[in-house]
């Protein structure tokens, strides 16, 4: 069974329906939602989101898509708009079969990303993630020599995964790094 999860409405998400030929249909929304023919005619329903944590609804779309993932082929459709960017990023994450938007009307598929990061890297978040650490500490808790460790702090700041802490005497992660480590 081919499904296809969604924040989409309206004529994209028809043209998007028609391409993918899609068999079910799982909608997500965040407030109000008005259902639509498409949705009475294709299996599936609607979710809504109510969390206003990123890291929140981010768990719960992986839990939507590696739920459907069990029947068969999933696809995603986004628009720019409420939960369309995290449903983007998780599918990327966790892996679906095609990720599709709309751009003037037209059906986009958009290529998997993949966000590459290095095992020390991973290490790094995920001891930033416990509590905020200076430089040395991180060389303690990775194991690695101080120049690596600015060396990945530099990158991991470029990504905006880290931030410096309130008296830059300390690294901390950011909203981005959780996400990161998370999926």
């Amino acid at each position: 069974m081919k499904m296809l999860i969604t924040n989409l409405e309206g004529q994209c998400l028809f043209d998007v329906s028609i391409e993918t030929q899609t068999e079910g249909l799982i909608t997500l929304h965040e407030g109000k939602h008005k259902k639509t023919e498409l949705e009475d005619y294709l299996k599936g329903g609607e979710i809504k989101i109510e969390s206003t944590d990123p890291c929140e609804t981010c768990e719960k779309i992986a839990e939507i898509i590696k739920g459907a993932k069990k029947h068969g082929k999933v696809f995603i459709a986004f628009d720019g708009k409420g939960l369309g960017p995290l449903l983007n990023f998780v599918a990327n994450r966790v892996g679906v079969d095609g990720i599709f938007t709309c751009y003037k009307n037209k059906v986009v598929r958009i290529p998997m990303l993949t966000l590459d990061l290095s095992a020390t890297k991973i290490d790094i978040l995920k001891n930033l993630f416990q509590e905020d650490l200076t430089a040395l500490q991180i060389v303690e808790k990775v194991k690695i020599s101080r120049a690596m460790v600015y060396k990945h702090i530099k990158q991991l700041l470029q990504l905006g995964l880290v931030e410096r802490s309130q008296f830059y005497e300390k690294y901390a992660i950011t909203q981005s790094g959780k996400l990161a480590i998370t999926y």
